[in-house]
Formats: C-alpha cells, sequence, structure tokens
C-alpha cells in the first residue's frame, strides 16, 4: 500500500513537473524523489507519468490516478493538521522591542490563540539591547527586535520590513516638499533612549551629521504627546506608530533630502536553545 508521503511527492510533481523543484519543497534529494515515485508505480502496476524534454507530466492514467487520491489527500492532511493542533499547548515567553510590542505583537498573538486556544502568553516590551540580553539569558523564549543582530549565540530571521520618519506638529515646516537634515538639526530632538532601535537606525544613518537631542523617553506614545504639546518639537518615529496622526493631520512628515530611514523586523532566538513543536509552531506562524 503506498504512503501518504508519496501521495505528497506524487501530487507535487503532478503540479510542479519538475523533480528539483519537488525535491526542494521536501527537502529530499532528487534520487529519492525519483525512487518514491517509481515505488508508487510499481504499488499500482503502471506508469503514471511520461517524459517530454526536461518535465515528467501525466498520461492519461496518471490524470485519473490524481483525480481519484488528491481531494483524499487533502482530507487526511486536515486531520493531521487538526490532531497535530491539540499538542500545541503551554506558556510562550515572549521578549519585543517597543514598536513591535505595542504595533505588531497584539494582532499576532490575538490572530494565534484564535488557533490555538490552550496557548498562553507572556509579553515583554523593552529597547533592542535588552531584548538581545533577555534572549541570551534564557528568560525569554522568543525575541523581537528593530536592529540588526550578529551575535553568533543568536538565531536572527527577518520577518518583516520596517521604515523610519521625520515628524512633528510643525505646519510651516510641512509646507516644504523636502528638508536638509543640517537645517533641522537645532530644533528641539525627542529621541528614544539609548539601546532603542529606532534610535540607534536613525543616528546610524545620518552620521556624521548631529542632532541637537533635548529630551529622550523609553516609549513612543509618549515622545507622540510631547510633539503633539509644540511645534517646536521633532522625532523621529516608525511609520506604523504615527500612520493615525499623519492621517488625522497632528503630525507631519518631514522627508529627509538624501535620506532614507529603513531597517528590518528580526525574530531572535539562542541557537542552542531546545525548540518544541509550540515554539516551531509560532515561529512559522509568524514567518507566514
Amino acid at each position: 500500500m503506498f504512503t501518504l508521503k508519496q501521495l505528497e511527492v506524487f501530487i507535487s510533481l503532478a503540479q510542479k513537473q519538475k523533480v528539483i523543484d519537488v525535491a526542494s519543497e521536501f527537502q529530499m534529494s532528487q534520487s529519492a524523489i525519483s525512487m518514491s515515485i517509481k515505488e508508487l508505480e510499481k504499488i499500482v502496476g503502471e506508469k503514471l507519468f511520461e517524459r517530454i524534454g526536461k518535465r515528467l507530466t501525466l498520461n492519461e492514467r496518471g490524470i485519473l490516478f490524481l483525480e481519484q487520491v488528491a481531494l483524499h489527500v487533502d482530507a487526511l492532511q486536515k486531520v493531521y493538521t487538526n490532531f497535530s493542533s491539540q499538542k500545541i499547548e503551554g506558556n510562550l515567553r515572549l521578549c519585543a522591542s517597543v514598536t513591535i510590542a505595542n504595533y505588531l505583537m497584539p494582532r499576532y498573538i490575538d490572530e494565534y490563540i484564535k488557533i490555538h486556544q490552550n496557548v498562553k502568553f507572556s509579553l515583554k516590551s523593552t529597547n533592542t539591547n535588552d531584548v538581545i540580553r533577555f534572549i541570551k539569558e534564557g528568560t525569554y523564549d522568543i525575541g523581537f527586535i528593530e536592529d540588526k543582530c550578529s551575535d553568533e549565540m543568536l538565531t536572527c530571521k527577518k520577518i518583516a520590513s520596517d521604515e523610519l520618519v521625520v515628524v512633528t506638529a510643525n505646519q510651516d515646516l510641512d509646507k516644504e516638499e523636502e528638508h536638509f537634515i543640517d537645517t533641522l538639526s537645532s530644533m528641539q530632538w525627542i529621541m528614544r533612549e539609548v539601546g532603542s532601535g529606532t534610535r540607534s537606525t536613525f543616528l546610524d544613518t545620518i552620521s556624521p551629521e548631529s542632532v541637537n537631542i533635548y529630551m529622550e523617553f523609553d516609549h513612543t506614545e509618549t515622545i507622540k504627546k510631547f510633539l503633539k504639546l509644540s511645534s517646536n518639537y521633532i522625532s523621529c518615529l516608525p511609520r506604523i506608530s504615527v500612520a493615525q496622526e499623519l492621517n488625522e493631520g497632528t503630525l507631519f512628515e518631514l522627508p529627509i533630502r538624501g535620506y532614507e530611514f529603513k531597517r528590518d523586523f528580526i525574530l531572535i532566538m539562542r541557537k542552542d536553545k531546545k525548540s518544541s513543536m509550540l515554539v516551531d509552531d509560532f515561529m512559522k506562524f509568524i514567518s507566514n
């Protein structure tokens, strides 16, 4: 009797028509894929494919076989997924930099627990440097940061891209299409604290230029409140954090000539951490 894996390989090859593509999908060698198909054809007692150039296409019997097994394979895959999901339970400890914790993680966690109701979360919000430290110490299972990560102890995976924007409540500055950083440097800049990914991305990008850092705060929401109090204040914040204010017209974006403030959101884990089904599944969910 053929196995579910043999049928999955058969369906994939019927769709992709190239052994190399199927081998990549299943992380198997091309010879193993070819052997799987030969064994399946031996079990059913006839050829299912014919070679046309570099492609393998279904013959008439292969088309009939595909029609009969496709729905059954799909049903079995759903049974496996539903049954396996019952094993995904436990407590997941997350640590994220402020922007990710405030503007991304609530939606991700809410969507995940709708699928896996037996999973509980704890979420620590802090700056990028502290997230890296906590993950290395093993205090939390998975971390999310807003900056580059090159620590040899950590596995780092990009999950999204991000953009920072220079913002102010000063309507007069908004009238100009573009600004030079040196014309704004003497204004009263409000920045995130030392160790923040937002701060380091901005300052590293404009280096060796400098700005007048008038105040520093740990939280983006605090900075936004100060910006609205005076047109003298200016800051550089994640676009995702000021999207509502930009739409409402309470804050204005100031494009800076010659500069773009780009960065990535990064998922980090200790390389030596023993993974679990829950951790693996949540990481796959986030990546998707």
